[in-house]
């Protein structure tokens, strides 16, 4: 006996069919994809600079990779918004590129940065990834220059060469004004510049033998033929003129002829004790006055210094050989100390002053300025 579905029941298993047979059609391909072996982690991308279209900016990416699938390729793309259609950041510049340091495993690298906005890394022979932090660092990239805004880096990994997706993550960061933050400050120069009396000791070498010296005075007292007095002066300074300072001696302008550094103040006066035949330039040892025209060298007063690193002509040109060099007197300031840098805890010279007369010097009483200038460098 045959046995035959209604009509309607044969209508019903059929359309079932058709039913089923589409699904299979759609979802097996869906299915049959390879699915994204595991997820990056732990993403971020730190910025060395965040002013806007600010140059020679490194960028570093980090992640964890969670499955240990070799990483042929890696690729970040920098785009306005986090996902859908990438557009490349206004100003950003990647093409000057440099890959300065990753730890893929593998050997090998091919660096494609030829497409601006994209940083593309090839290891030619890539090795099983351990489940780890990775870390790829690109320098002299140059920011965006939309100020105030935010932008994304999209990184992807590749298991061969931009085809078979490994992992992908989005990660964010940040543009602000091209100041960033604009910070102002100032600091006032200081200079603090004294003089002290140094009554004993020695000088350079020579034997101080004035010690009653104060701070505004070199009290020489009586002068007698064949005889040197020497007195001396410390002289303190402390600066934060990041290029030093430089300490110079001279003496005024005055009335008499040729300007000799002691004189005798009297209008029908023109005798004088003259300034030492050495110079600042090429000081020299004290040799005693040989004038035989009355304050016509009759008498000498010069200075000295124990600086040995001067900032002009032979810097030890004081202290070299034995020290004890002097130098006359001129109404040009010039170098007695010096120092190339700020001094942040008192740097002190010793300077000193000799004078002597030989037995034609006429009598009477001398007297004259010395005058000291500091001078910091900003």
């Amino acid at each position: 006996m045959s046995t035959f579905l209604p009509r309607k029941s044969w209508k019903s298993n059929l359309s079932l069919f058709l039913i089923v047979a589409l699904l299979n059609l759609f979802l097996f391909p869906l299915l049959a994809q390879k699915v994204n072996a595991g997820t990056l982690t732990s993403a971020k991308m730190t910025i060395s600079d965040s002013r806007a279209g600010q140059t020679a900016v490194t960028y570093d990416g980090a992640f964890t990779a969670t499955v240990t699938t070799s990483i042929k390729q890696l690729t970040v793309i920098f785009c306005t918004t986090a996902s859908g259609t990438c557009t490349t950041p206004t100003g950003i510049v990647t093409t000057s590129a440099v890959r300065s340091a990753d730890n893929l495993a593998g050997t090998g690298r091919t660096d494609t940065f030829t497409g601006n906005g994209t940083l593309t890394t090839v290891v030619t022979t890539p090795a099983s990834q351990a489940t780890q932090a990775i870390t790829v660092t690109y320098t002299t990239i140059t920011n965006p220059t939309t100020i105030n805004t935010t932008y994304f880096a999209r990184i992807t990994t590749y298991s061969d060469t931009g085809t078979t997706v490994i992992d992908t993550v989005t990660v964010a960061f940040a543009i602000l004004d091209t100041t960033s933050i604009a910070v102002t400050a100032s600091v006032d120069p200081t200079l603090t510049f004294t003089v002290a009396a140094a009554n004993s000791g020695t000088v350079n070498g020579a034997t101080i033998n004035v010690t009653t010296s104060t701070a505004i005075l070199i009290p020489f007292g009586t002068l007698s033929s064949g005889s040197t007095k020497i007195a001396a002066h410390d002289l303190s300074v402390t600066t934060n003129a990041p290029n030093g300072y430089t300490i110079a001696v001279k003496i005024p302008t005055n009335s008499v002829t040729g300007n000799p550094p002691l004189y005798i103040s009297n209008a029908a006066s023109s005798e004088n004790i003259d300034e030492f035949t050495g110079t600042n330039a090429t000081p020299t040892t004290w040799s005693s006055p040989a004038g035989t025209a009355k304050s016509v060298n009759t008498g000498f007063f010069g200075y000295t210094t124990n600086d040995a690193v001067l900032g002009t002509g032979t810097v030890d040109r004081f202290t070299s050989a034995g020290g004890n060099k002097w130098t006359g007197f001129t109404t040009s300031a010039l170098e007695v100390a010096y120092s190339a840098v700020g001094v942040s805890s008192a740097e002190i010279t010793r300077v000193g002053w000799q004078a002597e007369i030989n037995g034609l010097q006429p009598a009477g009483s001398y007297t004259g300025t010395v005058v000291l200038v500091a001078t910091p460098t900003y």
